[in-house]
């Protein structure tokens, strides 16, 4: 494959931080940081409680960092923690009734920013968007594991 050119890098670089930019706006306004709103929506969309465990894995983040939001959020009465059955190790993490009325005004808040954002798309653009970025995710991936 040919290389791309540096400018490509740049504009790529630039676009990945400024989408990160986004998120983590719309993360301040309400007050959170762009992990702790991860954490929140992904149990509020998921709808059932979630180990420690399943919520690094589907965010891809650390399980100390995991830790440290939960701790976060337990301390704000936005989820509760509890001890999983068969396995002693491991911590199940629920939505407060406070905690899914935040998950719901959140995930709200980032869906306008997305579909206000995906409307300068057509649908062919879209799902080329998506095909292109799960085709970077899967080669990052490979180039990782070798």
């Amino acid at each position: 494959m040919e290389r791309p050119d540096s400018g490509l890098f740049d504009r790529y670089y630039k676009s990945w931080n400024g989408i990160e930019a986004a998120y983590d706006k719309i993360a301040a306004t309400y007050g959170v940081t762009s992990n702790i709103m991860d954490v929140i929506t992904l149990l509020y969309k998921n709808r059932t409680p979630m180990t420690q465990n399943d919520l690094s894995r589907e965010l891809y983040l650390s399980r100390q960092t995991v830790t440290s939001v939960v701790d976060s959020l337990e301390r704000r009465g936005l989820v509760t923690r509890s001890i999983a059955e068969g396995d002693r190790r491991s911590r199940i993490v629920l939505l407060t009734e406070e905690g899914r009325k935040f998950g719901r005004k959140l995930g709200r808040a980032m869906r306008k920013m997305e579909l206000d954002a995906f409307g300068l798309f057509s649908k062919e653009e879209l799902h080329a968007l998506v095909d292109g970025m799960e085709k970077l995710w899967h080669g990052l991936a490979r180039a990782l594991e070798d």
